[in-house]
């Protein structure tokens, strides 16, 4: 069974120090110590760290456990970051949960598109995946609804909730339409365009 408590004793002869000394730092509260009936033992992750700041070198019992832990720590943050990225993939595929056209954009460049937009512009959900939002908006209405999408997302209270634009096609022809901006929660600069034709 792993140690998780050493004594004073212990300590301060890795410190090369008396044992009163040390009980005098955890009475000052330079060290977390625990009393327990007269004496004090303290957790081993202090222990740990009153070493490493003493840069005295741990003893092999010491080393295993600061190894297990950081292991253990390195499961953990990867976990989270699995799961942070599988947020933002969740988020991204909201686009798919949605019936009228609609792309998930990061500033000017199209992230994701569910199958009716797709189907409207003429490409493939995979070619929408990266273009410039230009390559299916004319400049000027690209150019406004960018700085909407940035406005709604800030102040989605102060902004109206939609805007006209034209589309364009791979055939080239220009469609009129109604776009609703909304934003997703917790990706900065990230919009997504609802699109309705007129």
């Amino acid at each position: 069974m792993e140690r998780i408590f050493f004594s004073t004793p212990e300590l301060a002869q890795w410190l090369g120090v008396f044992h009163t000394t040390v009980r005098r730092w955890i009475e000052r509260g330079e060290i977390k110590g625990v009393r327990i009936g007269r004496n004090y033992k303290i957790p081993v992750e202090e222990v740990i760290r009153v070493l490493d700041t003493h840069e005295i070198p741990l003893p092999e019992t010491l080393k295993k456990f600061k190894l297990k832990r950081q292991r253990k720590d390195n499961k953990l943050s990867q976990r989270v970051a699995m799961a942070h990225s599988s947020s933002i993939l969740q988020k991204l595929l909201i686009v798919e949960e949605i019936e009228d056209p609609a792309i998930v954009c990061r500033r000017d460049t199209i992230l994701g598109a569910n199958q009716a937009f797709a189907d409207l512009t003429g490409y493939s959900q995979a070619d929408l995946i990266g273009i410039d939002i230009g390559e299916v908006m004319d400049e000027s209405s690209k150019n406004i609804l960018t700085e909407f999408a940035k406005v709604r997302g800030e102040h989605p209270s102060k902004s109206p909730p939609d805007y006209t634009a034209r589309l364009k096609t791979q055939t080239r022809k220009n469609k009129r339409a109604r776009i609703t901006v909304g934003s997703l929660d917790h990706l900065k600069g990230v919009f997504l365009l609802i699109i309705k034709v007129l």
